[in-house]
């Protein structure tokens, strides 16, 4: 099964802000259940940290981390105070999976770094990994910059990583300027 919603190039906290999306007018839950849960986690791909033992997330743990997560960036866009359950949330999936640096040489390779999970499952490490990039931004420099999409009818954020950017996506782009365009010809007196 292919993920249906929006997968962009965004903060993974923000792709799971997103999987709760409008699609025809309705609001589309992309992780009602596990065949959509794990089309989304394949979508993300190379994006999430390898490692952990067998078992990824359970939907209704992804669930659970997105109201936290879309409880708290509200706030951050409200220019207010996350809620504290939103907060203890996110900070209890992000120890879910403690991580430490390690080096990797392999014979006739260039070395590269990757974590030890301590012998957490693969649903933790994906969990924690989640949680501690809504933690990044909430508390990090992106967190200034991230916006709720100004199309009609979108429910969607992005990170605002260019001035002119004011859009999920260009789709909601061309959506937000049509319905500009029609407002102002509707408002016009007609010809006669």
């Amino acid at each position: 099964m292919a993920y249906p919603g929006p997968v962009r190039d965004e903060p993974l906290a923000v792709e799971l802000h997103n999987t709760l999306y409008a699609s025809g007018g309705e609001l589309v839950d992309g992780l009602r259940d596990r065949a959509s849960s794990d089309a989304w986690l394949a979508a993300l791909g190379r994006r999430l940290p390898i490692g952990g033992s067998p078992g990824g997330p359970k939907p209704a743990e992804l669930i659970a981390l997105r109201q936290a997560v879309r409880a708290a960036f509200r706030a951050l866009l409200k220019s207010q105070v996350p809620p504290r359950t939103s907060i203890e949330t996110i900070n209890r999936f992000s120890k879910r999976a403690p991580r430490s640096p390690m080096a990797q040489w392999r014979p006739n390779e260039l070395p590269q770094a990757g974590w030890d999970f301590g012998g957490a499952s693969r649903g933790d490490v994906v969990l924690s990994a989640l949680a501690a990039d809504a933690i990044d931004l909430l508390a990090g420099p992106d967190g200034a910059i991230l916006r709720a999409c100004g199309a009609p009818g979108c429910v969607l954020v992005f990170v605002k990583n260019h001035p002119r950017r004011e859009w999920c996506s260009g789709a909601c782009g061309n959506r937000a300027r049509q319905a500009r365009h029609y407002r102002r010809t509707r408002k016009r007196p007609a010809d006669g």
